[in-house]
């Protein structure tokens, strides 16, 4: 079953930072649980035979479960989070060019601090590219570093 935007997720500000920063993927909405992130794929993403590599496909998928997890709901706060697995399969090709849209949900499950994920990505077709689940652990560090903003606080 397709990942649905919830209706309460909002436009937010977010700031990737290194290799995060360089693949170029932009946050476009988020809430508790859910972040929607959109890529446009560029020719220095892709592999000698033009097709985007797995390898971003990969880091776009553990990328959008990572920050859909980051708010822990219990504290009000955001954590980080660590991958611990994560399992993806491709299922179509993507070139430079496209728009692909990733969704990321976080799933309860395993104790108080590691859980699952899902995530897919579209393609500007509503084609899916791949899909992914992954197991994470939310840390006991804050995040302070202010990478996440919710545009309506921001204009307020």
């Amino acid at each position: 079953m397709p990942i649905q935007r919830p209706a309460d997720a909002e436009p937010v500000e977010y700031r990737f930072v290194g290799f995060n920063a360089y693949i170029g993927h932009r946050v476009v909405a988020w809430r508790p649980g859910f972040v929607e992130v959109e890529l446009k794929v560029r020719p220095e993403l892709c592999n000698a035979g033009g097709i985007l590599h797995g390898g971003v496909l990969m880091t776009l998928l553990d990328s959008a479960s990572g920050v859909a997890s980051t708010f822990d709901e219990r504290t009000g706060k955001r954590h980080w989070t660590v991958t611990m697995s994560f399992t993806t399969q491709f299922l179509k090709s993507a070139r430079d060019g496209d728009t692909l849209t990733i969704l990321g949900l976080r799933r309860e499950g395993g104790g108080r601090s590691t859980f699952t994920t899902e995530a897919e990505i579209r393609d500007q077709h509503g084609d899916l590219v791949a899909c992914g689940t992954g197991t994470f652990r939310q840390t006991s560090r804050e995040r302070d570093d202010g990478s996440l903003r919710r545009l309506k606080q921001a204009a307020e």
